[in-house]
């Protein structure tokens, strides 16, 4: 079945708004490679990457809503608008004799479900099998005494195996009693009393991954009971379900539909690894964001298929236009703290598990470089978590350029040496900068800000060093500055308008 025929009529209600002709948004027949479907709250600065799948291709915009314009060098819709409402403008893309118009559907809204990714706990890494009450209630402790809720880590989600052996006689699903003696709702009321948001976990099949009971054909039974337990944050997992593009979008779409309906405001996460390139269809489905690879493990090169910091790259690295306020590329768990000690996250590994600090902090700010959901998985329980690693966890520098108003995740300018250089415009017309040494050993890296297209707009500026906190001296009217990069370090900058 095509996916224009299978969707065609579910898309008519994916989003908020009102023209009928959406059927191109989820095709694969679209000229376009990127998002068309965005968001933006209320007079916030807004930026839409708009590109072409032939490259050569023409690209010029019309009928755009009032506050926002055209840059035709950088390829960007941008501005503020300051009215909420449900705009369409029109993409024009000329590819020799050929010419496409598409849709962008546009949305401004005070109570977009997530402006800005979600950053928190997810028990899967360290604790599968094991997550229960106890637990939950000590990350919750943990965010608050070691200061991580101040910074901004406010989620706390159950992922598989929370379940009991079957669901309940009248087909509700419930928890594994001994483990959550006191249910889900009370739980779920612990997280929230301490300021925080609650997560569950479910499947688009029948069974999980670890072989419990999943949603298909439970979506809105499950997503009332959802409502009716707190729950903030859907994890919907893949596992055991078609593989085809179509299949998953209808299943992703009811159990967005359900949780819309459900009333809560629940917010679908879609982990279904990218294999159907969920960037391109899951917003449609009513997710916020969607995972883009396979489960990522504790080691810098992934063996076997695993997912290392290197294969994190490679998946992320070319999806820059696809992400946006309300819409997020998921980069998975973060593997802060956990020092080899995980469960899965141990496998697949090609020199073992485990990292050095350099490469946890290349982890974690590359996370914040690309505005991907950052949820930490380590162990509560663990003797191995350092001061370091909560040093790194509370740099408010780095999560402030992850948790920018206008979402948007860093471009790849230059791939050299295996020097990884990143731009990434933000909010305030400041502009994030950072270079990644792939190499085993140190490399210098220069910054070169007449080549960084970002940096059009930004005439006067000083320099901040994001990982050690502390200004950067560069030269007054200097074309850029160079810096030595560890093997396997990462270094960011924010160059802040003055």
């Amino acid at each position: 079945m095509k996916l224009l025929s299978a969707i065609g009529a579910l898309l008519l209600a994916a989003l908020p708004v009102t023209a009928a002709s959406r059927s191109n948004i989820v095709t694969d027949s679209t000229a376009l490679a990127c998002a068309k479907a965005v968001f933006s709250l209320p007079s916030v600065r807004f930026m839409h990457k708009v590109r072409a799948k032939n490259p050569h291709a023409q690209i010029s915009v019309l009928n755009l809503p009032k506050g926002l314009k055209w840059n035709s060098k950088r390829q960007i819709v941008e501005g503020r608008v300051s009215k909420e409402g449900n705009y369409t403008y029109q993409v024009k893309v000329k590819e020799d004799v050929k010419q496409h118009t598409e849709d962008v559907y546009f949305t401004v809204s005070k109570d977009l479900q997530m402006p800005r990714p979600f950053m928190g706990w997810i028990s899967w890494n360290a604790v599968q099998s094991e997550v229960s009450e106890p637990i939950v209630k000590q990350v919750v402790d943990l965010f608050h005494e070691k200061g991580l809720y101040d910074c901004g880590w406010n989620y706390v989600a159950l992922d598989d195996w929370w379940h009991a052996a079957s669901r309940a006689s009248n087909g509700l699903p419930q928890p594994d009693a001994k483990r959550f003696p006191n249910g889900i709702a009370a739980v779920s009321k612990y997280v929230h009393d301490h300021g925080m948001k609650f997560g569950i976990y479910s499947d688009a099949a029948e069974t999980t991954c670890a072989g419990a009971f999943g949603s298909y054909g439970y979506e809105q039974i499950d997503a009332d009971q959802y409502a009716r337990w707190g729950v903030d944050l859907l994890k919907y997992d893949y596992c055991n379900a078609p593989v085809e593009k179509d299949s998953a979008f209808v299943r992703y779409k009811a159990m967005g539909d359900a949780l819309r309906k459900a009333g809560n405001g629940t917010r679908l996460y879609a982990c279904e690894w990218g294999d159907r390139q969920p960037w391109t269809w899951a917003a449609e489905a009513g997710s916020n964001c969607w995972r883009v690879s396979a489960d990522v493990r504790d080691c810098w090169n992934g063996a076997s298929g695993g997912e290392g910091v290197l294969q994190s790259i490679r998946d992320m690295k070319s999806l820059s236009a696809y992400t946006g306020v309300n819409r997020f590329n998921d980069a998975d768990m973060l593997c802060t703290a956990l020092h080899g000690t995980g469960k899965s996250s141990n496998d697949l590994c090609g020199t073992g598990p485990g990292m050095t600090m350099d490469e946890y902090t290349t982890q974690f700010a590359l996370w914040c470089m690309w505005s991907s959901p950052m949820a930490l998985s380590f162990d509560p329980r663990s003797q191995h978590i350092t001061e370091e690693d909560y040093a790194l966890m509370r740099n408010k520098e780095l999560i402030a350029i992850n948790q920018d108003p206008m979402g948007q995740q860093a471009d790849l300018i230059s791939e050299k040496d295996s020097l990884l250089v990143w731009a990434k415009d933000l909010e305030n017309g400041d502009v994030a900068l950072s270079a990644t040494n792939l190499n085993d050993s140190e490399q210098y890296v220069t910054f070169s800000f007449k080549q960084i297209p970002h940096m059009e707009a930004l005439k006067r500026f000083h320099v901040r060093d994001a990982i050690n906190q502390i200004d950067f001296p560069v030269e007054k009217g200097a074309d850029g500055f160079t810096v030595s990069v560890r093997s396997h370090a990462t270094v960011v900058f924010r160059l802040i308008k003055e």
